[in-house]
């Protein structure tokens, strides 16, 4: 998969594109978005069948709408919402992300670990620190904040400013919504109790 594209509305769903806010958002992120290093999030699974790349456009872009009705900074609450989840390393493995510069973005993903340096548990400091890398230009508190608290409460201390609570609160309502429902889970566990139950059968 070619990731890297100037061209980088085709890659937005239509419903923010044509979104009548879509232009005012799109001055404050257009850089990210076109950052070489930020698009291999299309590469990048975040939950079920959404890459990286999606969800925080979704988070950024539904943050930005929040950020007016809660009278917070649009533009922290756009770029932080954009950045929230740009870790350095992949999570989920793919084919693509594994050949991706050879295997750069999943070698962490091997090694043994304890259940709290597990993803869920370290990804918003990895993120906090990756965006600075990447975009020093854009460092900023509120922004270092609601990326490294958006974890709340997996992560105990929480956000300290406005904008952060929102990209927590839009994080987790998305993130809900991106998980596959009951019935899609309960037919994988079906199958796979049937596949092991053949596997069994068959000795």
């Amino acid at each position: 998969m070619n990731y890297d594209d100037n061209d980088v509305i085709k890659d937005i769903d239509a419903s923010i594109v044509l979104n009548p806010f879509f232009d005012e958002w799109y001055q404050i992120v257009e850089d990210i978005l076109k950052n070489p290093e930020f698009q291999k999030r299309k590469l990048f699974m975040h939950h079920h069948n959404l890459t990286v790349w999606d969800h925080s456009i979704l988070v950024s872009f539904k943050a930005y709408m929040a950020g007016g009705y809660f009278k917070a900074d649009r533009r922290i609450c756009a770029i932080a919402g954009l950045l929230h989840d740009f870790y350095s390393q992949a999570w989920i493995s793919t084919p693509e992300i594994e050949a991706l510069e050879n295997g750069k973005y999943t070698k962490l993903m091997k090694e043994p670990k304890p259940w709290y340096k597990m993803h869920g548990f370290t990804h918003a400091k990895d993120a906090s620190i990756n965006y600075i890398k990447y975009f020093p230009e854009l460092e900023d508190k509120k922004i270092t904040n609601s990326i490294l608290r958006h974890m709340f409460p997996l992560n105990i201390i929480p956000p300290r400013y406005k904008e952060g609570f929102i990209i927590t609160m839009i994080d987790k309502l998305n993130s809900v919504h991106e998980l596959p429902s009951i019935t899609y889970v309960s037919k994988k566990i079906i199958h796979k109790t049937y596949e092991i139950l053949s596997d069994v059968n068959r000795i």
